[in-house]
């Protein structure tokens, strides 16, 4: 069943919200790419995942992106292959009352088709206060769905 459709400003983009239909134990992806991997000689592996994997973008509503698990299970998806490209080798995943109990906002975001970028009608956003404390906590509590073949999540 799709989600209510988000509220939109004058421009078009999604309003931070915290959508009702994403329920507490729904999960939430973040992908991972190459960039987000930093070397930690405290890490067991020696890399570990940057606290940049959690952040916003810039700009009005800038938000995190994910994916909503819920919405790629109900179209027959799976997961981890749904958000795994070339660019995207590795994602974690969180259940939203995690990121809610850091005081985040979580908000269905599809992604039109467009000429620069393909759709993503499972498409969300994280809003929130992406403090460095918040985000080591955050990532101390978040799961591989796809791991990082030589990276850890944090090194504690």
């Amino acid at each position: 069943m799709p989600l209510t459709p988000p509220l939109r400003d004058d421009q078009g983009k999604v309003i931070p919200h915290d959508h009702p239909e994403i329920l507490n134990d729904s999960g939430i992806i973040r992908r991972v790419h190459e960039e987000f991997v930093v070397t930690d000689p405290k890490a067991r592996s020696g890399r570990r995942l940057s606290t940049s994997t959690l952040s916003a973008s810039s700009g009005e509503n800038g938000g995190m992106s994910v994916d909503l698990e819920q919405l790629i299970l109900e179209a027959g998806q799976v997961p981890a292959d749904y958000v795994t490209t070339p660019r995207w080798i590795a994602s974690v995943r969180f259940q939203a009352h995690q990121l809610r109990a850091a005081g985040f906002q979580i908000g269905y975001d599809p992604v039109p088709e467009s000429p620069t970028e393909q759709a993503n009608p499972c498409h969300g956003q994280v809003w929130g206060n992406f403090t460095k404390g918040v985000q080591k906590r955050l990532l101390k509590q978040c799961d591989w769905l796809v791991p990082h073949e030589g990276a850890d999540i944090c090194c504690e």
